[in-house]
C-alpha cells in the first residue's frame, strides 16, 4: 500500500485514513482475543474511535486478568 488510503469503518460508517504497515492502529494495543473478535465480524479496518472502544473493552471481549499479567 502506498500513501494514505481513505477507508470507511465497517462498524459505524465513519471515514478515516489508513497508512498500512505501522499505521496509527498499531499503537492502540489490541489483544489477540480482541483481534480475533474483530476479524470474525469485519472484513476491513475499524476507525480510530471504534478500535479504541474495542481496546478498552467497551465493544467485543474484555481483557482478562490473565492477559493483563502477560504485559
Amino acid at each position: 500500500m502506498r500513501g494514505p488510503v481513505t477507508k470507511t469503518c465497517e462498524r459505524c460508517g465513519q471515514s478515516f485514513e489508513c497508512v498500512g504497515y505501522q499505521c496509527w492502529c498499531g499503537a492502540i494495543g489490541i489483544t489477540d482475543q480482541q483481534m480475533d473478535w474483530i476479524a470474525a465480524r469485519f472484513k476491513d479496518c475499524l476507525c480510530p474511535a471504534c478500535l479504541q472502544r474495542v481496546s478498552m473493552g467497551e465493544r467485543g471481549p474484555q481483557e482478562s486478568s490473565t492477559d493483563q499479567r502477560k504485559r
